[in-house]
């Protein structure tokens, strides 16, 4: 059910903010100017993202009770256990305080829950794996979950048992019972960290208050930091730049053995960049989640051992082939389900289930369907017993939690942001749901957020796609939230070769005018109709690492003049 005509997107460009001429320089400056950095001050620190200008850890809400806590336990020997979320963002967070707390000494064990059989947070059944029946660990740490869940951290304390929470999820009204709940959600900064970051900054937080930072080298977890903030799609502005910025940079020699053999298993021959950690490295970490234990992506990112390395990152490749054949057949599932009931006037969005599906792979397919139909979308695995676990994505415009909060009288249990959201439901309550989500959606969202909007930066003429342009758009990486890849409109063009199919369905072709021509590639424009010719694309100018030289990769295409 991909777009097979014209374009149905608007093309907005920024008004006011073009440059002045063509040159490279001209429209760097440009695009900074259009992301709010209109000093020269402001700019080189953009340009120039160093650690020097990290904000100070200790200005997270509970950072000192946490650090004073965390050290208590070293100091008295007391076994301390680490409960990660299991997606990259919860393994990395866990690999990081792993490494960290085992340097200074701590006796220091971690679990991640199983997906299927425990689900996410802090869970009973979880616990009780972790814990078992026994005094359990003296210190308890979570770590990108635990904010939701109340009952159970108050079992924790019934137990005896102390618990620090290190999470960034939005906040229910009451707060979980613990001695420190870390999270920028309670606060008016920082909000943007994923949970690595903040395990970052409560290391960075706990060598400042000793005052003693050779215990430990801070830069290198940085390339695990800036896998997990990557991976889980927060803003890649202030902090998060300078610790995904420098993380790269550390990535082609990191010192982690299974990250070493993960990126030589998935064949990369090139220094990562964010889409690598987000399209090639990230899923293989996921899919042990997905499909088979979370523990094996976490052992993998602390194991010295090479041989083990080696077989961990094999094992997961087969893991994540296993996922992309899962997720196929959910989303050809879906797309015949909502072949015969979804109408895009009426409906505003999309709730389909199954006992078909694999519950490790609903949030992707939820982020396919949405980018597909640019609707929320939700998709709930059903398993034998009537019970649905469900992942649900949003689009721009209104937070998606508020639309859970407004029919959680049909929910059991339901968490996370305002555009990425997991939920527990029955399977009789689905129905209801559907047509309560799509009445609230109906009440409280614009009708201008059900079209998509393609934001361009700049409108340039074919010849001004350079090699020397394309090295300058490269200043301004990483990209990411908040700091997207630079969307150009090109005008006037004609077909020079191609368009020819690769991949499922994909093209390659070669764009030109009289005056100039270049490579451009279409992914999932397989089943797009053509633009008669003279037409205008939008989409990206970056340098092609695989050929060593730029190329336009689209993101939409239409006849020229049409609106």
């Amino acid at each position: 059910m991909a777009p097979t005509g014209e374009t149905s997107r608007r093309w907005v460009l920024v008004e006011g903010l073009q440059p002045d001429g063509f040159e490279p320089e001209a429209i760097v400056e440009t695009l900074l100017v259009q992301r709010g950095l209109e000093t020269p001050e402001q700019q080189q620190h953009f340009l120039e993202p160093r650690l020097s200008r990290l904000c100070d850890p200790l200005r997270l809400p509970d950072i000192r009770p946490a650090v004073a806590r965390v050290e208590r336990a070293l100091r008295d020997q007391e076994p301390i256990l680490l409960y990660s979320d299991y997606d990259v963002d919860g393994m990395t967070s866990c690999a990081v305080l792993y490494r960290f707390l085992t340097r200074l000494g701590g006796r220091v064990t971690a679990f991640q829950p199983e997906r299927l059989s425990e689900g996410y947070g802090v869970s009973f059944s979880g616990i009780e794996r972790a814990v078992g029946s026994g005094p359990g660990p003296g210190l308890f740490i979570a770590l990108d979950c635990g904010t939701t869940s109340i009952a159970e951290m108050r079992s924790l304390a019934d137990r005896g048992i102390d618990a620090i929470i290190i999470d960034h999820h939005e906040l229910t009204e009451e707060l979980p019972t613990c001695c420190a709940l870390v999270n920028p959600q309670r606060g008016k900064t920082d909000r943007y960290l994923a949970t690595v970051g903040l395990a970052f900054k409560f290391c960075h937080a706990l060598l400042k208050l000793r005052g003693e930072p050779k215990h430990f080298d801070l830069k290198e977890i940085l390339d695990l930091v800036a896998l997990g903030t990557v991976a889980d799609l927060v803003p890649l502005e202030g902090d998060n730049r300078i610790l995904v910025y420098q993380g790269l940079k550390r990535m082609p020699m990191t010192t982690h053995v299974g990250l070493k053999e993960l990126m030589q298993t998935a064949g990369l021959r090139r220094p990562p960049t964010p889409a690598t950690l987000g399209f090639v490295l990230g899923p293989r970490l996921n899919a042990s989640g997905r499909v088979a234990a979370a523990a094996l992506g976490f052992e993998l990112l602390v194991t010295g051992d090479r041989s083990r390395a080696q077989a961990l990152a094999r094992e997961l490749e087969g893991f994540n082939r296993h996922r992309q054949d899962l997720e196929q057949r959910a989303v050809e599932e879906a797309e015949e389900m909502l072949a015969a009931v979804f109408d895009p006037a009426r409906d505003r969005c999309i709730v389909v289930a199954s006992p078909n599906w694999h519950q490790g792979v609903v949030g992707i397919v939820a982020s396919r369907l949405s980018k597909m139909f640019y609707r929320p979308a939700i998709v709930i695995a059903i398993d034998p017993s009537g019970h649905g676990k469900g992942s649900a994505r949003g689009i721009e415009g209104f937070s998606l939690m508020d639309g859970l909060r407004g029919c959680s009288q049909h929910l059991k249990k339901f968490g996370g942001h305002a555009v990425a959201s997991g939920l527990e439901i029955d399977a009789g309550r689905i129905d209801e749901f559907r047509r309560d989500l799509n009445q609230w959606l109906d009440t409280n969202s614009p009708e201008s957020a059900y079209r998509e909007t393609l934001r361009v930066d700049i409108r340039l003429p074919a010849h001004g796609l350079t090699e020397a342009l394309a090295l300058g758009l490269g200043k301004l990486e990483p990209f990411g939230q908040k700091n997207p890849t630079p969307v150009l409109w090109v005008e006037g063009l004609r077909f020079v070769t191609g368009p020819r199919t690769f991949g499922r369905n994909h093209l390659k072709m070669t764009l030109g005018n009289d005056r100039t021509e270049f490579d451009a590639v279409g992914f999932g424009f397989g089943s797009r109709a053509q633009p008669a010719e003279p037409f205008d694309v939008v989409g990206f100018w970056e340098w092609d690492q695989f050929t060593d030289r730029p190329g336009f990769r689209l993101l939409d295409w239409r006849s020229s003049g049409a609106v």
